[in-house]
């Protein structure tokens, strides 16, 4: 069995400044990002954030919170944006690890800035999930709290009342952090005059773009309103020298800023994704390694220049409206390894081998053996409002006999028990019936995914954050920047389809330089997602030993039952109808998508 994933382990890492002399060329027939000015350093002398020039209330903030030293990702961003505006390195691109501090690193400089003048609206954060959103927002509040002055941050997501939204933005807050969808809703309204205030975003100094990689990913769904919100933001309408015909330009005094853990070729063509139709947008990229030195640079605007002037018309010319750069086939972005940081140094990575019709039974073992008190928490109460039935007829505890069997297979960990975790599923439905499961037999749990109400999300985020149930299961809307520094254990029920969903997953662990653990369930059909998963590591995963086959036999009985009713649950609360209607709406969004793709292609 140990000799199954061999395949991908034997490759070696190539480093950074080696993968971008010899990178292929890119898929749309253009070098994007060609040479940069290298300048890498560990900046050992900077020891504090008063070394970086904030000002003595933001290092007494810091202080507070238990900000001690500035991270790597810290110490090379925050210097580049304090820099005066200068048009060919005002705009920046970064890539470091989960859990390095990203939030901190733009939102530090911007207070910083903004507490010589304060105004409204200041700065625009673009985020792919709510609750990556509010937990920005929160952040920022923290982080501004000692600035001496009242910090006003709006939140505008979807799920919220829209008018009340539209009356916060009216009040001119100094931050706004957003999801696309609603924010270029609001936009759209407003300009067709459909009763709500349109947001003024003609004074906004930063565009920060958080999780960039999925924003500006091919066929994300965000292509329209990233694009909607960029529009507004960062360009103004000017006149031709003749004063008749009116034409968008770039506002020179905005700058954007693009933070993401991985690197994916959409990116590389996001100089003229986020240029929002007006022309390229000049970057300079920092690439922030684990042992906490960076590569920082701009591209060679003249070798750019010259590689697009000789692929002429076999451009695809990336419009407004474009999603990226694409294979041929028309998949969607595979991670570029190159430039993708590393999972932090802190986690062990895992594999479950089993077949991949008893699932359950290896997921139910998998954290009834690597969680101290085998999930239930410090209290067995269940506030759910599911009936255990099945854990009222048969103990689990006894089924497993875990105290016999640590003797018999060895089933003694040398690693300590996880306090709290995370199961990644793909689906809504899936999420809801491993829910279900697991509190039929007995394990108090939440479930997060995008087919909840948003008071629902935020609930179970929070009884989850406060460690109130020590198990959520969620879809990858929680894979993305959630920070939950109790969380020691990520489990991956199914391995994701895109590598790069795999780093941020397994991010959401070993945060800060803590340790963490992270278990996939790999059935017959998934060896090649391992290997994917060994390659953009750089690690080879190994196999756990602490759940055995015996265990989750006894365990198909109980598991098979619990399936059943959490089945017949889900038909009576009409679970099934509200998928229906969610396939419904994503089919008339791509069908939207796609006239819009056509109509932007035509117009460039």
């Amino acid at each position: 069995m140990a000799s199954l994933f061999k395949k991908g382990s034997k490759r070696k890492r190539t480093g950074v400044e080696e993968s971008h002399q010899n990178a292929p060329p890119s898929p749309c027939g253009r070098d994007v990002v060609t040479a940069y000015d290298t300048a890498a350093s560990t900046n050992s002398v900077t020891t504090n954030f008063a070394d970086l020039g904030l000002s003595p209330p933001l290092v007494s903030t810091c202080r507070k919170l238990g900000f001690h030293r500035p991270s790597a990702v810290q110490r090379a961003v925050i210097p580049q944006i304090l820099k005066p505006l200068n048009n060919e390195s005002s705009h920046l691109l970064t890539l470091a690890e989960t859990g390095s501090g990203k939030t901190a690193a733009f939102a530090l400089p911007l207070l910083h800035i903004l507490s010589s003048d304060p105004y409204g609206i200041f700065a625009l954060i673009l985020t792919p999930t709510r609750e990556l959103a509010k937990q920005i927002q929160q952040q920022i509040l923290a982080i501004g709290s000692g600035s001496g002055w009242k910090i006003e941050c709006a939140l505008v997501i979807g799920g919220e009342d829209l008018t009340k939204q539209s009356l916060e933005l009216s009040r001119q807050p100094n931050f706004v952090v957003a999801t696309p969808g609603r924010c270029a809703e609001l936009c759209r309204d407003g300009l067709t005059g459909g009763g709500l205030y349109r947001p003024n975003f003609r004074k906004v100094k930063f565009v920060i773009l958080d999780e960039a990689d999925r924003l500006l990913s091919a066929k994300s769904g965000f292509e329209r309103d990233v694009a909607e919100c960029l529009l507004q933001s960062t360009t103004t309408v000017s006149r031709n020298a003749d004063g008749t015909k009116q034409r968008r330009v770039r506002r020179g005094v905005c700058r954007t800023l693009l933070f993401s853990a991985t690197m994916t070729r959409s990116l590389k063509s996001l100089e003229e994704m986020a240029g929002a139709g007006v022309g390229r947008l000049p970057l300079t990229k920092i690439i922030v390694r684990e042992d906490g030195s960076w590569d920082s640079g701009k591209p060679n605007r003249r070798k750019d220049e010259r590689s697009k002037k000789n692929n002429g018309n076999q451009q695809n010319e990336v419009g407004i409206m474009g999603g990226g750069c694409t294979g041929t086939d028309g998949s969607d972005d595979e991670g570029d390894e190159s430039s993708t940081p590393s999972i932090p140094a802190g986690l062990r990575q895992e594999y479950l081998f089993m077949p991949d019709r008893v699932r359950e039974a290896y997921l139910l073992c998998a954290v009834r053996n690597l969680m101290t008190h085998g999930g239930r928490g410090k209290s067995k109460k269940d506030g759910s409002g599911w009936n255990r039935t099945v854990a009222k007829n048969a103990d689990i505890d006894e089924l497993l006999d875990r105290n016999d069997e640590a003797n018999d297979e060895g089933g003694d960990s040398k690693y300590p028990k996880a306090q709290s975790a995370i199961i990644f599923v793909p689906t809504c439905e899936r999420c809801a019936h491993i829910a279900g499961i697991l509190t039929e037999l007995g394990i108090s749990n939440v479930a997060l995914h995008s087919l909840l109400s948003q008071n629902r999300r935020l609930a179970s985020l929070g009884m989850f954050q406060s460690q109130r149930v020590r198990v959520m299961v969620a879809t990858d809307v929680a894979s993305r920047g959630l920070d939950v520094p109790e969380v020691d254990l990520v489990i991956n029920a199914e391995l994701p389809r895109r590598d790069v969903d795999y780093v941020h997953r397994v991010g959401r662990t070993a945060r800060a330089g803590r340790r963490g653990r992270a278990v996939s369930l790999v059935g017959e059909q998934d060896i090649d997602l391992v290997h994917q998963a060994e390659r953009i590591s750089g690690r080879k995963l190994e196999k756990c030993s602490d759940v055995t086959d015996n265990m989750a036999v006894r365990l198909l009985g109980p598991v098979a039952k619990a399936s059943r009713l959490t089945k017949m649950k889900l038909m009576d609360i009409g679970f099934d109808e509200l998928v229906e209607r969610h396939r419904k709406r994503k089919r008339r969004d791509r069908r939207a998508r796609q006239k819009a793709e056509e109509r932007a292609k035509k117009a460039f």
